[in-house]
């Protein structure tokens, strides 16, 4: 792993929140529910169902996020990365596979390993909402904000 795309790892981490936990891995979505069991995400093995996201105003009303882990990735994301990495459980090294998958698919690996970490954010605000330019209506963090959490932990710019 390049210092680049590690730098981005904590940065997308930093964003969703989960950095501020003990354990960002063993997060879930609001933060009601650790994950002990990482042999499958929590949702899969029905160790948890999920939390409601009524708290987000009416257009969320009735909604359940499966968010889960550091990268706060939803069941039907992680079943379909698993599958297509062949990942054996849902601890910290295959969360970090996914979301790696996750940035690669969104055509943002290669502007994270260059630097480009504008772009690369703007990539994908598509799959974590809490980057800016999602269109979730959940929280963003700022742009200048996560350019400068990258920077200080070791990203380099192009």
């Amino acid at each position: 792993m390049t210092p680049n795309l590690s730098s981005f790892l904590s940065t997308i981490r930093h964003a969703e929140g989960t950095d501020k936990y003990p354990n960002p891995y063993a997060v879930c979505f609001a933060n009601k529910f650790t994950i002990k069991d990482f042999s499958e995400h929590p949702t899969v093995i029905g160790t948890w169902h999920g939390e409601r996201l009524d708290f987000l105003g009416p257009a969320y009303a009735g909604k359940i996020s499966t968010a889960a882990g550091a990268y706060q990735i939803i069941a039907p994301t992680w079943r379909t990365c698993k599958r297509l990495l062949h990942l054996p459980d849902f601890s910290p090294a295959s969360q970090d596979a996914a979301a790696i998958e996750l940035i690669r698919e969104h055509g943002a690996l290669d502007l994270v390993n260059s630097g480009q970490i504008s772009a690369a954010i703007e990539a994908c605000h598509g799959v974590w909402s809490s980057l800016p330019g999602s269109t979730s209506g959940q929280p963003q963090a700022k742009l200048s904000d996560l350019v400068q959490f990258y920077s200080v932990n070791g990203g380099a710019f192009a």
